[in-house]
């Protein structure tokens, strides 16, 4: 954490201080009682099953401070705020302000966390960078993220996910970006954000937020394309077809493990060899070299940061399992990232299997959007396809009328059961759907010995 008091986080926080409180430097920040330390500070955060204020007598001797919208009974210090919530967010945007990082916001409907960690492998080769680890990429977890921000770091790569509108104005005034990157804009969340127009007007939300002029769009995305680019901002697009800033060509895709392409980014080119398979990830590759040409790397020091990626658990993560393979992809879903999914799936050798489910927050296309899945698998990525969920029927039943007859709908233990007796040496299986159906546990049934 950057060097920081108490007295500034009274007012970062816009707090009053019930007592003295003692000097030194904060050393981490937290919002769970089982972390903290000597030199922590502590946010009590109110919940609907557990109110962070019930440990605070449990800490007494334990932390620096407590951040607290009401004063406990407890020798331990506090500052007492209108908002917990609030106030984790504005000491987030002083810690931004005050550290001089630069911060490079990912946004975009679907591959954000593929573009972060591309982004952020790109800019390692030159800068000391901190990125978002796990799924902290909202209200809280952004400011979480901006609190381990250390005295080294240069840049920080940033990602931003929304659900409803109004959210991405406030994480943008934390986090106030010096370029943004847009992966895309795709049905996903709709369920609030009612169409593609209300997803891109909800991301967008972002530009106004920012501290720096340079968006980083998807030129293949039409939406994005047709982006009115306000006044004093450019738009620097990525894309495999058309003139773009950041371009791909001779793209050769090697199974499931790779993809070589020649890498074209401000006027210059190098072939490139990427340790990951598929269309969308050379796009996601084109969004991070677009961020690092800008931000003065060599192409050299581009192409190093690229082949250096290393996927996150849970994007695309190959397990060998008794001479097969499966591939956990359980980490989220949409429509766009499953089809990309099954794509990769169908160029492995052997037999080719999907275990899908449901993808969330659909909206009112959730069944017809779940049927599209269910034709694309049927159309040559699959060659046994198993849904499990209250849509997944949707996927299974559409796959089976486009001729796919493996297309069976089943409960989650009769698919692990399935599926552990089916897959044999030389098989790949793919397991995709929305967090929320928590697939990895099937995985898990599946490798039970």
């Amino acid at each position: 954490m950057i060097k920081i008091d108490l007295n500034e986080i009274v007012s970062a926080v816009e707090g009053r201080p019930t007592c003295p409180l003692p000097a030194g430097y904060v050393e981490d920040v937290v919002t769970d009682s089982r972390l903290a330390k000597s030199g922590s500070v502590f946010f009590a955060l109110p919940g609907e099953r557990v109110d962070g204020h019930d440990f605070i007598k449990g800490l007494e001797g334990r932390v620096l401070a407590a951040v607290v919208e009401r004063e406990v009974d407890s020798s331990v210090p506090q500052i007492v705020v209108d908002s917990t919530y609030k106030a984790v967010g504005r000491l987030g945007a002083y810690i931004r302000t005050k550290s001089g990082v630069t911060v490079v916001g990912v946004t975009g409907s679907v591959g954000k966390t593929s573009v972060k960690e591309l982004t952020a492998a790109v800019l390692s080769q030159k800068f000391s960078v901190l990125k978002t680890e796990k799924n902290h990429n909202n209200e809280l977890g952004l400011p979480m993220t901006l609190f381990r921000l250390s005295e080294e770091n240069d840049v920080a790569v940033l990602e931003m996910g929304i659900s409803y509108f109004g959210e991405m104005t406030r994480i943008s005034r934390i986090a106030r970006p010096d370029i943004a990157i847009f992966s895309n804009i795709e049905n996903v969340h709709t369920e609030n954000l009612i169409d593609r127009d209300g997803v891109l007007r909800a991301k967008t939300e972002l530009v106004a937020n920012m501290r720096g002029d340079t968006l980083i769009l998807n030129g293949e995305d039409d939406k994005l394309a047709g982006y009115p680019v306000p006044a004093g901002k450019k738009a620097l697009y990525y894309g495999i077809e058309g003139d773009m800033y950041s371009s791909a060509s001779n793209i050769v895709y090697h199974g499931m493990e790779s993809t070589e392409f020649t890498l074209r980014v401000g006027g210059e080119a190098v072939r490139v060899s990427l340790p990951a398979s598929g269309r969308h990830m050379v796009m996601n590759s084109l969004a991070a070299a677009a961020a690092g040409k800008v931000l003065g790397l060599t192409l050299e020091e581009i192409k190093a940061g690229l082949e250096s990626f290393v996927p996150v658990q849970g994007r695309m993560t190959r397990i060998e399992y008794r001479g097969a393979v499966i591939i956990d992809d359980c980490y989220n879903a949409s429509p766009t990232s499953v089809k990309a999914s099954l794509s990769v799936l169908g160029r492995a050798g052997g037999r080719r299997l999907a275990l899908l489910g449901d993808m969330l927050e659909l909206g009112e296309k959730t069944k017809a959007l779940h049927r599209e899945v269910g034709e694309f698998a049927a159309s040559g990525c699959a060659d046994i396809l198993v849904a499990v969920g209250e849509l997944g029927r949707e996927i299974a039943d559409a796959a089976k009328e486009k001729g796919l007859d493996s297309a069976f709908h089943m409960e989650r233990s009769e698919a692990a059961e399935y599926l552990k007796n089916e897959l044999k040496a030389g098989d790949t299986l793919l397991v995709k759907a929305s967090r929320g159906m928590k697939l990895e546990e099937i995985i898990k049934l599946i490798m039970d010995e």
